[in-house]
């Protein structure tokens, strides 16, 4: 399969969606098309489908599905079924309900299949990875991750009121819409099997949402690690980092200044920084390392198996 050949659908062109299309053209592919349910928003679209079933879905090669979160299984089953490998933007659904016939479906077909995680891409977090699986760190006692923003802030065009965001039916609340810190924790504790999880979550600020704003999670993994989450709706200037506490120091990752510092008592040092303008880079390998695994046919690290474990854990709590 020459991957410059291949014919792809990107379902849902918000602005995930209009991300994908803008990085698949800049790596060579031509032939995109386009679906969304709001019509208007692909009009000026030289390459689009007014229709989704398993039929017109034949048609293509890869399907991306990047759809409000009650809607992915829906559309991935259908493309599953018409034998389209899948990328599907994060989190893989917003219920477990469905999931079974999709793996089923995608074994059968021998799709390729990737949920987004994007975060996994970025070079810091990659370092850190490569970084603990030298041992340099010595035994790993715990990781701790940090996200946080303010709701209306993160769509400046768009009223936060109406984004998936706000409603439970939709897939919404903090605890979904962050699951790359929850990705990222079990990835880095190499998915060790959770012994325990506890979860604290709340709807505690007047932003006009039902699903909840704020949550701390922590767990304790088989490998004798334990990991914490907090994440929240709230912080008026964004925050994510992540730490690594380990036998011999410290590792600490602030992604707002993209440096990795190992720190102990007799050091201070940093490890790593990269330069970027924005995180598109991450975005764009992601897809680059997703299409490259559907031309080798080989699976990609996070795929449906992988995704469902992190996202049973988030919706099990």
């Amino acid at each position: 399969m020459k991957s410059n050949n291949l014919k792809i659908l990107i379902i849902g062109f918000g602005s995930i969606g209009q991300r994908h299309y803008q990085n698949l053209k800049k790596l060579g592919y031509k032939d995109i098309y386009v679906f969304d349910v709001d019509q208007i928003r692909i009009k000026n679209q030289g390459l689009r489908i007014k229709k989704i079933d398993e039929k017109s879905l034949k048609d293509f090669d890869v399907v991306f599905v990047c759809t409000p979160n009650h809607l992915h299984l829906k559309y991935a089953i259908l493309a599953a079924k018409a034998a389209c490998h899948l990328f599907i933007e994060k989190p893989l659904s917003h219920s477990l309900n469905e999931l079974n016939p999709l793996i089923k479906i995608c074994q059968k077909n021998q799709l390729i299949t990737m949920v987004g995680c994007n975060l996994r891409f970025n070079p810091a977090v990659q370092f850190i990875k490569k970084y603990l699986e030298t041992g340099k760190l010595g035994k790993i006692y715990a990781i701790h991750h940090e996200f946080g923003y303010y709701l209306p802030y993160w769509r400046p065009k768009q009223d936060y009121r109406k984004n998936y965001a706000v409603k439970r039916a939709w897939g919404g609340g903090i605890i979904l819409d962050d699951i790359h810190e929850f990705d990222l924790l079990f990835w880095l504790s190499n998915f060790s099997e959770v012994k325990k999880a506890k979860f604290i979550y709340d709807k505690i600020s007047n932003l006009q949402i039902e699903t909840e704003d704020i949550c701390v999670a922590a767990f304790q993994f088989k490998n004798g690690a334990i990991g914490s989450i907090r994440c929240d709706y709230l912080q008026q200037v964004p925050s994510r980092n992540l730490k690594v506490i380990g036998g011999k120091g410290n590792l600490e990752f602030d992604f707002n200044t993209n440096e990795v510092w190992f720190k102990n008592n007799k050091k201070s040092q940093k490890l790593f920084k990269v330069k970027r303008g924005n995180d598109n880079h991450d975005y764009a390998s992601e897809i680059k390392y997703f299409l490259a695994c559907v031309k080798n046919k080989k699976q990609t690290f996070n795929n449906l198996n992988f995704a469902v474990k992190t996202l049973a854990i988030c919706l099990e709590r």
